[in-house]
C-alpha cells in the first residue's frame, strides 16, 4: 500500500479505481492566410457564443446550487469581455497575422501566467478561470464540444479541473476527483463543495497509478493506493459512523 498526502476539499471517504483525465490539446494554425478582419469577426462570434453558453450554465447552477455559486459563470462572462483580454486577442490578429485560435491561446498563456504570479492565493486561483474561458472560445472557433463521458464508476485524476468541467461530469459514475495541482481557493473547489463531490488537491500521483484501486480519505487528505484490508476496515468504520455520502458507491469497502 502506498499513501500520498494531499489537501482535502470535502470531508468524505470514497474508494474506486483511478482514471486519468487528459484534456485534448487543440491543434491550431498559427497564421491566417486570409483577411485579419475576418479573423477578428470569427473571434467575436466565438466570444458571443461562449457568453451565451456561460449564461446557460449560470441558470442551470442557480437551480442546482444557488445564485452565490452560480455567479462564477457571470464572472467568466465578464472576463470574456474584459478590455485587456479582448484587445490582446485583437492585437495579435491584426498586428501579427495570427489566427483567432492562436491569438486566444496566446492570450490564455499570458493572462493565466500573470494571475499565477500574483501574491494572493485567491488571485493565483483565477488563472484557472482564464484557461476555462479561453478553452470555451477555442471550442466555439473549432466546432468542438466538451465531452466527459465515463464507461464505469471511477475516481478521476488530472493536473487540474476547470470550473465548467465540474458541470459536465457524469455524476452517476463520478466517485471523486483528485488533482495533482489545483487549489482550495479556486472556483473549481467552490463548485466541488456545492455539488458535494469528494475531492483532494495537490496529490502528486504518478501516471503508473492509472487503473489501480485507491481510497480517498477526505478527513486527512490521504490517498491510499492499493489499500490493505486493515486500512479498508478502519475507514469503513469511519464511513459508517459519518453516514454514506449521497450518490457515492463504496463497493470496494
Amino acid at each position: 500500500m502506498q499513501v500520498i498526502k494531499g489537501k482535502a476539499i470535502m470531508n468524505q471517504i470514497v474508494a474506486g479505481r483511478l482514471c486519468f483525465y487528459r484534456r485534448p490539446a487543440p491543434q491550431v494554425h498559427l497564421y491566417t492566410q486570409g483577411d485579419w478582419r475576418q479573423e477578428i469577426n470569427r473571434f467575436h462570434q466565438a466570444q458571443q457564443t461562449a457568453i451565451l453558453e456561460l449564461n446557460t450554465l449560470y441558470h442551470r447552477a442557480i437551480n442546482q446550487v444557488g445564485e452565490g455559486v452560480a455567479s462564477i459563470f457571470l464572472i467568466h462572462g465578464m472576463l470574456l469581455e474584459d478590455h485587456d483580454y479582448v484587445e490582446t486577442v485583437r492585437s495579435l490578429i491584426q498586428g501579427q497575422g495570427a489566427t483567432a485560435e492562436y491569438a486566444v491561446q496566446m492570450a490564455e498563456v499570458s493572462f493565466a501566467a500573470a494571475f499565477a504570479a500574483m501574491d494572493s492565493p485567491y488571485m493565483r486561483a483565477r488563472a484557472v478561470d482564464i484557461r476555462d474561458i479561453s478553452q470555451r472560445v477555442l471550442r466555439s472557433l473549432m466546432g468542438g464540444r466538451q465531452t466527459l463521458l465515463m464507461d464505469e464508476p471511477a475516481i478521476l485524476v488530472a493536473d487540474e479541473y476547470l470550473p465548467s468541467e465540474v458541470m459536465d461530469f457524469d455524476q452517476r459514475r463520478l466517485l471523486g476527483l483528485i488533482t495533482r495541482k489545483g487549489s482550495l481557493d479556486s472556483h473549481t473547489a467552490m463548485l466541488v463543495r456545492a455539488y458535494h463531490i469528494p475531492a483532494i488537491v495537490e496529490v502528486p500521483l504518478p501516471s503508473r497509478c492509472e487503473g489501480r484501486p485507491a481510497l480517498m480519505d477526505g478527513y486527512t487528505g490521504n490517498v491510499y493506493i492499493d489499500p490493505d484490508q486493515e486500512q479498508m476496515d478502519l475507514l469503513r468504520e469511519l464511513y459508517q459512523a459519518n453516514g454514506r455520502p449521497k450518490g457515492l458507491a463504496m463497493s470496494m469497502l
